[in-house]
């Protein structure tokens, strides 16, 4: 009978521990491999675009919902009580500049006590110093957020920044609130009411189009309303622009369309808003009195 010699067993045996030394170093290196793979996941979804969240650390995991809206933060400026809500969404920003008793801009008076104040769509670039500036879409900035947290905030009406600090409140998304189409006809009416008498002349706010509309929510069309209002008022605060107003619009048209925009057909200043989109489906005041300078 054949008998293995003494050098045969130990070579193999030698392979032997080879191979389970060879298994166990892969088995390892799989198992680093699969550790390290949803750490980098994580740090790639730790990675924010927003350079405000970066400077004051919030850096954390978000999901897609997460980056949809974020806390509404309140601020209130240094130099009085008046305050003004900031949301954070991703790579862009909402502001909204609330309503103090005696405000007189015409976004504070077009719903009488129940104030509903146009609500911005701001884009988030870096400035100077770490700072993040937050402007318009016309390139108008609104806000300032250092890299230490304080704000200037450019108020509407206002020549100067004004310093500001959060403070405290429970306040809802800056969204558009769920509106009728008699609640946009109302407002309509006071719009009309008083653009006329900024004007000096007739100026009819005309939302027959909405009635037909397939949604029925027409919060989108009220706050059409509501800025083509305040950019007319905007415009006709000069008295030059009042009076060409007064000889070239007779009438305002609020049209369902594809996309939002302003257009001087005649004597009629069309207003198109989509009505699925909130306040990404209406032109902004900003961009209807840009329009009426650059037209009238």
């Amino acid at each position: 009978m054949f008998r293995e010699r003494p050098l045969i067993r130990s070579f193999r045996g030698r392979l032997a521990v080879f191979a389970l030394a060879a298994l166990a170093a892969g088995g390892f290196a799989h198992a680093q491999e699969k550790g390290t793979e949803q750490p980098s996941r994580l740090s790639l979804a730790q990675t924010s675009d927003n350079p405000f969240s970066a400077l004051v650390g919030k850096r954390r995991a978000r999901s897609l919902e997460d980056q949809a809206g974020h806390g509404v933060e309140r601020y209130v400026l240094t130099s009085d009580d008046r305050a003004f809500l900031f949301e954070e969404r991703g790579r862009t920003a909402r502001v909204r500049f609330l309503c103090s008793p005696e405000d007189a801009r015409i976004d504070c008076a077009l719903d009488g006590s129940a104030p509903s104040p146009e609500i911005h769509l701001l884009t988030a670039t870096r400035g100077p110093r770490g700072d993040v500036i937050y402007k318009t879409q016309e390139g108008e900035t609104l806000l300032r957020i250092a890299a230490y947290g304080g704000a200037t905030v450019f108020w509407p009406g206002e020549a100067q920044g004004i310093a500001a600090s959060k403070s405290f409140g429970d306040d809802e998304p800056l969204t558009l609130a769920p509106q009728n189409y008699d609640a946009a006809m109302r407002r309509a009416q006071s719009a009309s009411a008083q653009v006329s008498a900024i004007v000096g002349a007739a100026i009819h706010f005309d939302v027959g189009a909405g009635r037909r509309a397939a949604d029925p929510n027409a919060a989108v069309l009220a706050d059409a309303v509501l800025t083509a209002a305040k950019g007319l008022a905007e415009v006709a605060d000069d008295p030059i622009g009042a009076r060409i107003i007064a000889e070239r619009i007779k009438r305002v048209a609020f049209l369902p369309g594809a996309a939002p925009g302003v257009a001087l057909n005649g004597s009629v200043l069309e207003i198109l808003y989509v009505p699925t989109l909130d306040i990404k489906g209406r032109p902004s005041s900003a961009k209807v009195a840009h329009y009426l300078e650059q037209t009238l």
